[in-house]
């Protein structure tokens, strides 16, 4: 029985070490369904995380074998030169201030009847209103009076009671104008010789009733206002500078603007006016404008774009038909020869007669598309 036993040790001994032996020269057994524990596979490394380099933003097309048709797709040499250096600003139009005039009431009394409306056009020195006012009616029969005592003493022929009676005249006279009579009412009042109902309340100043106070059989107190009255052919823009470009603005610098409302029309202006110091809330600059308005087009309150001309730079020049709009940004095809094209990002301003200055972008030896850009652009898309 022990020796049975010791046999059987002997054995299992022996598998074991054939196991390990076994082991040792070909490998570790491969692992059963039970004792197998699936590890999962490491992520593969994000492209930009592992420093690759990332699709360019400016993108290339060949063009088809035989090239593109000359009459849909040409290109040309930029140019270089000196151009305007301009800053956007934003802002809306108001009336001008120093063209704003109120009529008001230089003596009390009821306002019996308004001959003008809101909107209307004034010329100045027209009639506005009829005001009834027992002080005017006074001072009409002041003067009356010292008409009558100034030619009873020219015939009279008394010399040192004339001069008096004449400047007691000439002092009714100023009371009148004073009150608000005009020398037309003034002429009118002595040929007649009878005093007026009504003082004619007159425009200030030609333009346009802006704003009406009073309505018919009101009554005004001395220098309350009955109507405002503006002269529109000159407007004001408002407009706000970012702070980094604050140091480049000077007063009289051109200012040119349009609006969405007026396509196809620009006005121009000057700098007026600089606020004293940054805005703490926006940290832009408040400039103001004086924007001439004489067909009456611009209307104030109106949102408008405009660029600031703060000097002259070098700047690429190309065709405005080369410039290919995405949303906001701006971009040309550069033609790079043996049928490739290239698109460019670039920051642009718009010059006058069709061209376009182009200030970051390109480097002036160039060629690029100015007829059939937005043509190669979309293959590009593709």
């Amino acid at each position: 029985m022990n020796n049975k036993l010791a046999t059987i040790g002997i054995l299992i001994v022996g598998v074991i070490a054939g196991i390990s032996v076994d082991r040792a020269w070909h490998g570790p057994a491969k692992a059963t369904a039970v004792d197998h524990i699936p590890v999962p596979a490491p992520a593969s490394p994000d492209k930009e995380a592992a420093g690759q380099p990332q699709k360019a933003a400016d993108e290339t097309v060949n063009a088809p074998g035989g090239g593109f048709n000359p009459r849909y797709v040409q290109s040309e040499q930029v140019s270089t030169g000196t151009v305007p250096e301009s800053i956007p600003v934003s802002g809306k139009l108001a009336y001008d201030a120093e063209h704003t005039h109120l009529a008001s009431a230089r003596v009390g009394g009821r306002l019996d009847e308004i001959l003008v409306f809101e909107g209307a056009r004034v010329k100045k020195g027209q009639a506005l209103a009829k005001l009834y006012s027992p002080d005017y009616i006074s001072a009409q029969n002041e003067l009356l009076l010292a008409k009558n005592t100034v030619r009873t003493f020219q015939e009279a022929g008394n010399r040192d009671l004339l001069n008096d009676a004449e400047a007691t005249e000439q002092s009714a006279i100023n009371k009148l104008h004073v009150l608000g009579a005009s020398d037309e009412d003034i002429a009118q009042l002595i040929n007649a010789g009878v005093s007026s109902d009504h003082l004619i309340i007159r425009a200030p100043l030609a333009g346009v009733v802006a704003k009406r106070n009073m309505d018919p059989g009101a009554y005004l107190n001395v220098g309350d206002s009955l109507m405002s009255i503006v002269d529109t052919g000159i407007l004001w823009f408002y407009g706000n500078v970012y702070e980094q470009d604050y140091s480049k603005i000077g007063l009289g610098q051109e200012l040119q603007l349009q609006s969405a409302a007026l396509p196809g029309k620009k006005f121009k202006g000057h700098v007026s006016f600089l606020a004293p110091g940054i805005d703490p809330v926006t940290h832009a600059l408040s400039v103001r404008c004086d924007i001439p308005n004489p067909h009456g087009d611009l209307r104030p309150e109106i949102f408008v774009t405009a660029s600031l001309r703060v000097g002259a730079r070098k700047a690429v020049i190309v065709p405005s038909s080369a410039l290919v709009r995405i949303k906001d940004e701006s971009y040309v095809i550069i033609d790079a020869g043996n049928g490739v094209y290239q698109r460019a990002a670039v920051t642009a301003n718009n010059l006058e007669d069709g061209r376009t200055a182009v200030l970051s972008g390109l480097k002036g030896t160039e060629r690029v598309v100015t007829t059939g850009a937005v043509l190669v652009n979309d293959m590009i898309n593709d």
